[in-house]
């Protein structure tokens, strides 16, 4: 029967990155707060004094932003985001919970669809999808209920930008007699932006090197010792 040492099973484990914790604080909403998160209502800041910003579910509590109905402020719609800080070197993964849903569909006359959009800021306005590009991560009308679990692998290009922000939009539908005065919401929970580090220390590197050195060794004495070339 071949054998190997446990020390060359155990160096077939070993990963070169090492992860990091999430650079979102408060990514679970488990204070029932936004806590490390900021608010904005149609560019004015966090001026809201209703409810369109609110929490649901306690203790286990996910946010719920809100736009459209008689107890919001938004003319336009609201934003909730926070400052990050990604670092060069690493690789990320964007995740969330989303839940969406609004009080008209495409199924009443004249509805106009409210609209969420998730991306990540650079304080001038414009957001950058996962590529670093102008764009989005997530575009989508509202119309009745939706439920989605997302993750992203983003680009390095991302840590370019500068201030760097991550954003959920809720945005009221507009045409050409106005929205629809139906009210939406989008439920946010378990946002998470981890990165993994794309180098290897170089005491690490040494080790992985000579402990992968004593494993060929190993492993031609035992083939010289049973003949086999």
């Amino acid at each position: 029967m071949k054998r190997t040492p446990i020390f060359c099973l155990f160096i077939m484990l070993l990963s070169p990155g090492e992860l990091f914790a999430s650079v979102i604080s408060n990514g679970d909403f488990a204070t029932c707060d936004y806590t490390n998160w900021s608010k904005d209502t149609d560019g004015f800041g966090d001026i809201s004094v209703l409810d369109d910003f609110t929490m649901t579910g306690s203790p286990d509590c996910a946010a719920v932003i809100n736009v459209d109905s008689g107890t919001t402020e938004a003319f336009f719609g609201n934003t909730l985001f926070q400052n990050i800080s990604l670092q060069s070197n690493m690789v990320y993964e964007l995740s969330f919970d989303m839940n969406i849903g609004s009080e008209l569909s495409s199924l009443n006359q004249n509805f106009v669809a409210d609209s969420v959009i998730v991306g990540f800021g650079n304080g001038s306005g414009s957001l950058f999808d996962e590529t670093g590009q102008e764009g989005f991560l997530f575009e989508t009308d509202i119309d009745g209920s939706s439920t989605y679990s997302i993750t992203l692998v983003l680009s390095d290009a991302l840590t370019l930008l500068n201030p760097q922000t991550l954003e959920f939009q809720l945005l009221i539908g507009f045409d050409a007699f106005g929205s629809d005065s139906g009210a939406s919401f989008m439920q946010l929970d378990n946002i998470s932006l981890t990165g993994t580090s794309t180098t290897v220390d170089e005491p690490l590197t040494s080790a992985l090197f000579g402990v992968s050195l004593a494993c060929l060794l190993f492993s031609a004495r035992t083939r010289a010792q049973r003949g086999v070339l």
